[in-house]
């Protein structure tokens, strides 16, 4: 063998050696990363399952006689079980039991962060959180062993403006992105945080007046979005946030919804979402709010009034257009939008059939009223009932009936708690039931005008209408 060949040959030879040491090279890095992503599974697992062990840590434990340890500062009295659970218990352990605490068990920092995050309530008093906020801060010297995501400080995090500075630095993402990071730094649909940090970059779009419906549809449509909506048992969300944190990104909601900057067909998605029936926040139009829905009207009360009359006069003007095409009935009932609370549309089954087979040449709008409509048993007579604050008053389709006005006691005493099947289980030709027969004459709007005002209904002429 010459020595071109011998070399040739070590040539390859160190080729084989090469690529097999980085064969070697990459499997080393890849069994490296899966072991990492590993490790990062089984602590977000635990960090997932620690509120439930915490909560049963403390039924367990004697919680009164944990705390008059720390109270006395005895360190070495605490076992380790107390020791864990102390951080669960800081708003009867203080800011100065947890200093102290803190102190003798620094490696605590890690949970006592967690515990904020989950506890964070923007109700808490500013310089309470400022305080807390600030004795985490100094305490943490690596964000390493926090396993800290967020692009802040620990302490900015937690304190008053924290989920406003993490909006503002995520504004440029799409919100189920935001959501995504937010999940990925620990911070799970179940805590309140996550919800004040989507509410604040909701008023980061209105602010900037960006559109809304890429936004608005994943909070409609996606079920990590549907956490902080009204949502029934069908929709596939697996768990709901807490209520405070639903109510603040509800509130925004419904302040993007009256600024529009959405699609049509995501702006008729969105109403129909708030109105799911979910024993929370149930539908706004009944007479009785849910305590979800007062506190969202506290919070936003011109969004939550626009809302409402958006919702009747879209059931006004689809029963009076496509159940009984009087115009005139329209126009008078709309002059008293804002003083109407609920609008229940009964249809017969003729008309609903009818209506249901041509569904999809409807306007959005009135689709929407349709799927809130019910359906009538039996006759060919629909009705629509509008409440008022202490009276009803019923409208039928078919001329030559008269609008019947009830209190809301008479109306209950005349039903009897029976279901409504036929539209005369509406009506009170007897007149033993209700306060007011009135008909549809020549100059029947005067009359009617009138006889409400002695009623005390009286027209809302200040009301804005909602254009489509």
């Amino acid at each position: 063998m010459g020595l071109d060949d011998l070399l040739d040959e070590v040539g390859e030879r160190q080729k084989v050696v090469l690529a097999a040491f980085g064969t070697f090279q990459q499997q080393v890095e890849d069994g490296m990363h899966q072991l990492v992503l590993r490790a990062e599974a089984v602590q977000q697992r635990a960090d997932e399952l620690e509120p439930e062990r915490l909560a049963r840590l403390q039924q367990a434990l004697d919680v009164g006689a944990v705390l008059s340890k720390v109270k006395a500062q005895d360190f070495d009295g605490l076992s380790r079980r107390e020791r864990r659970a102390v951080t669960g218990l800081w708003r009867d352990v203080g800011l100065d039991g947890m200093t102290w605490f803190l102190t003798r068990s620094p490696d605590s920092v890690p949970r006592l962060v967690r515990q904020r995050l989950r506890d964070w309530s923007a109700s808490e008093d500013a310089a309470t959180q400022r305080s807390w906020a600030q004795l985490v801060g100094r305490r943490v010297e690596d964000k390493r062993v926090l396993r800290w995501a967020l692009p802040m400080s620990v302490e900015a995090a937690l304190g008053g403006e924290g989920p406003s500075t993490l909006a503002r630095h995520w504004r440029d993402h799409g919100l189920a992105e935001m959501v995504g990071m937010l999940r990925n730094s620990g911070i799970k649909e179940t805590s309140p945080y996550a919800g004040h940090v989507i509410a604040e970059y909701l008023e980061g779009r209105l602010q900037t007046r960006q559109d809304l419906s890429q936004a608005m549809a994943f909070l409609v449509d996606d079920p990590g979005g549907l956490s902080w909506m009204p949502h029934r048992n069908v929709d596939g969300v697996a768990v709901s946030a807490p209520i405070e944190a639903r109510i603040a990104v509800i509130s925004k909601v419904l302040e993007c919804r009256l600024a529009g900057r959405m699609a049509p067909a995501v702006l008729t998605r969105l109403e129909e979402r708030l109105i799911a029936r979910d024993g929370v926040f149930d539908d706004p139009r009944h007479t009785t709010l849910t305590q979800g829905w007062q506190s969202v009207r506290a919070r936003a009360p011109d969004a939550f009034d626009a809302f409402l009359s958006a919702l009747i006069q879209q059931d006004l003007e689809f029963f009076f257009e496509r159940a009984m095409n009087e115009q005139d009935r329209r126009r008078f009932w709309l002059n008293y939008l804002g003083s109407i609370r609920r609008t229940t549309c009964w249809l017969a089954s003729e008309a609903y059939d009818a209506l249901r087979a041509r569904l999809a040449n409807l306007p959005v709008e009135q689709q929407a009223a349709f799927r809130r409509a019910r359906r009538l048993p039996r006759g060919r007579t629909s009705a629509f009932v509008l409440t008022f604050e202490r009276y009803v008053a019923v409208e039928f389709s078919d001329t030559g009936n008269a609008t019947y006005v009830y209190e809301h006691r008479s109306l209950d005493q005349k039903l009897n708690g029976q279901p409504v099947e036929h539209h005369n289980d509406l009506k009170d030709t007897p007149q033993e039931y209700c306060e007011r027969r009135l008909t549809h004459l020549p100059g029947w709007e005067i009359r009617f005008e009138q006889e409400l005002l002695e009623l005390g209904i009286a027209r809302d002429r200040q009301v804005k209408r909602v254009a489509r």
